[in-house]
């Protein structure tokens, strides 16, 4: 698993990409087919879940490793670089300016206001965004979320829209098989 993802918990093997745990495509289907049942229309935020302050209820920092190491080809690089052009001192000084390589990460346990709660493994950069997104002071109302009415019309268009794509792809069949 990749470094942002979710360890255990209730969303346990999901990947974190832009700050939001991404839903598998069949979870995601099921997701949207149940609000489809009950008369709405379905949101962008039903295929993930945002890790921000209207999702999120508490989280708590389990363990923080905090590995920052030179990356090595770039010390060797620099450092040849620098020694062709100054000798040995030149060859020193440019492996200590190399490119710092950030191996750290967080691991944090996030309380869902759903309920739910997982357990998240963060490198450092998503874990600035995870932190300037998900604080707010305690008296904080979360934002509830809008969802429009699936109307008739919209079935309708839809529908339509559904036709006119398969009408689509057999005509392109039928053409490109002649």
């Amino acid at each position: 698993m990749g470094i942002n993802g979710v360890l255990a918990g209730d969303y346990e093997g999901y990947l974190i990409d832009n700050n939001e745990i991404q839903l598998p495509i069949r979870e995601s289907c099921r997701v949207q087919k149940e609000i489809e049942a009950q008369g709405f229309r379905t949101v962008r935020s039903d295929s993930f879940i945002p890790l921000n302050k209207d999702f999120i209820q508490s989280y708590q920092l389990i363990d923080s490793i905090d590995d920052i190491q030179k990356d090595v080809f770039s010390a060797l690089f620099r450092g040849g670089v620098g020694q062709m052009i100054f000798g040995n001192p030149g060859g020193v000084g440019g492996a200590t300016i190399a490119k710092n390589r950030n191996d750290g990460y967080k691991i944090v346990d996030v309380q869902f206001r759903n309920g739910k709660r997982s357990l998240l493994r963060l490198d450092l950069k998503a874990w600035e965004v995870f932190l300037a997104e998900s604080y707010c002071s305690p008296d904080y109302e979360p934002k509830p979320i809008v969802r429009p009415k699936l109307t008739k019309t919209f079935q309708i268009a839809r529908s339509i829209l559904a036709l006119a794509m398969v009408i689509g792809i057999v005509w392109l069949v039928v053409r490109c098989t002649m």
